[in-house]
């Protein structure tokens, strides 16, 4: 990633390092001349008014000057440029009216205000250059009026102490060069970040894609996994109502039970429904294969799958199929597998002796079925949490998969353009009504 600092970047991020500099400056002057105010009064006594009054003075023109400048200025080298020249002042004219000690503390604090500003401050070569010069200025000008004598400056260490303010004025350039630095890395870990919180939002992204996916894939398993057992149990009774006959031959009339078996197994391998959905070409979206199917050939189906149960319960199938067209255009698998589980658990709902009525008729343009139990019912709220959403089932939670196969009917049926409606009364008994669309075109 390249750390190259854009223009606009670099001057705003300058900016703000300038004013940040100031400020440590400014109030660093003021508490420094407080603390240079109570050394006065430990060293210098007899001339301990003046000086604080001149101290005092000076914090209230740098207070000032801080003030109504930077309301008007954009950088705040002006203000730092005031500061320093008033306390290289009042440095020098303190020195002036006191003794040898004040000579080597005033000296002293001058050096120091220059290598904290150089140090500190963040300005160009020139304007350290400049401060120097006014420096000088001002002690040329002072021994020219008399207030200070640059020959007895020369006994206390006057020359060291520009050497030292000399030296200071490289300070700036180095300080530049390392700000340089700090706001490439900076700038750099910035572009960073939003790198990384853009990979993070794409991640993000991909993971709901791929929830999504394996939410629908574990849909597809749940469907499957019961469709399978509801299959595999089909061909467990057929084995044995061919177990009891003993033999097996194929009568006229006589249901082709191996057939049945045969076309059973082929449905339970999932080549054309579930693992169709792993298939590197299978398509996001479910494709539905529709064709013209009779309605009443899907219930004939389904009741023969389920004879066994009907048989071992004593259950009455009263089919009275009268709708005059039966066809629907579906998706085959989907249909038989929604009719095949309603039944199913119409059964089951059942009690043994009891009768089902399953009927059919023609409405406008509709097909309607109805598996009606007046005789044995169950509580509305018991059949309403049957039909909770598939996502809600769990593939290793055997305990509360129970009604996993009216939730794929009514699922089934909604894709097909359907319509389930359900009604249950543990006194009136509970009844399943599906409605298929008709287009009169296919009639």
């Amino acid at each position: 990633m390249s750390t190259r600092l854009s223009k606009t970047y670099f001057l705003e991020a300058l900016n703000a390092q300038m004013w940040k500099a100031s400020n440590i400056l400014i109030w660093g002057s003021i508490f420094f001349m407080i603390f240079i105010s109570i050394l006065d009064f430990l060293l210098i006594e007899d001339k301990y008014i003046i000086l604080t009054f001149l101290n005092g003075c000076t914090l209230i023109l740098i207070a000032t000057s801080n003030y109504l400048l930077t309301k008007i200025l954009k950088k705040p080298t002006l203000i730092l440029h005031i500061v320093l020249v008033l306390l290289s002042f009042l440095f020098l004219y303190s020195m002036s009216l006191t003794g040898a000690m004040g000579y080597y503390l005033y000296l002293s604090l001058i050096c120091l205000a220059f290598i904290a500003f150089n140090s500190i401050a963040v300005w160009t070569l020139g304007n350290a250059v400049f401060q120097c010069f006014v420096l000088s200025i001002l002690l040329i000008t002072m021994d020219y009026f008399k207030v200070l004598h640059f020959s007895e400056l020369e006994h206390y260490g006057v020359y060291t102490t520009l050497a030292v303010v000399a030296f200071s004025i490289t300070f700036p350039s180095l300080k530049m060069l390392s700000l340089v630095d700090d706001l490439k890395e900076f700038y750099r870990l910035k572009q960073e970040k939003k790198e990384v919180s853009r990979l993070n939002l794409s991640l993000q992204k991909e993971n709901d894609i791929q929830k999504q996916k394996l939410n629908r894939y574990e849909n597809s398993a749940k469907v499957f996994r019961h469709d399978l057992k509801n299959k595999l149990g089909s061909i467990e009774s057929l084995i044995e109502l061919i177990e009891l006959e003993d033999q097996y031959h194929l009568l006229p009339g006589q249901n082709d039970y191996l057939d049945m078996i045969k076309n059973s197994l082929v449905e339970a391998s999932g080549e054309h429904t579930f693992f169709k959905t792993f298939m590197e070409e299978a398509e996001e979206q479910i494709v539905l294969n529709k064709s013209m199917v009779d309605l009443h050939e899907l219930v004939k189906n389904s009741r023969l799958k389920l004879f066994e149960k009907t048989s071992s319960q004593n259950i009455k199938l009263d089919i009275d199929l009268k709708a005059a067209n039966s066809l629907i255009y579906v998706d085959q698998n989907l249909a038989n597998s929604a009719i095949y589980n309603l039944m199913n658990y119409a059964i089951r709902f059942s009690r043994n002796n009891d009768t089902l009525m399953i009927t059919s008729r023609n409405t406008q343009d509709v097909i309607m079925l109805e598996i009606v139990n007046t005789m044995t019912g169950l509580p509305m709220a018991q059949l309403e949490s049957y039909f909770k959403n598939l996502s809600y089932y769990q593939l290793e939670d055997k305990q509360n998969n129970k009604g996993l196969g009216l939730s794929i009917a009514k699922n089934n049926i909604e894709l097909l353009d359907g319509h389930l409606r359900y009604s249950s009364s543990t006194t009136l008994g509970f009844e399943f009504l599906i409605e298929f669309p008709q287009n009169a075109n296919l009639n």
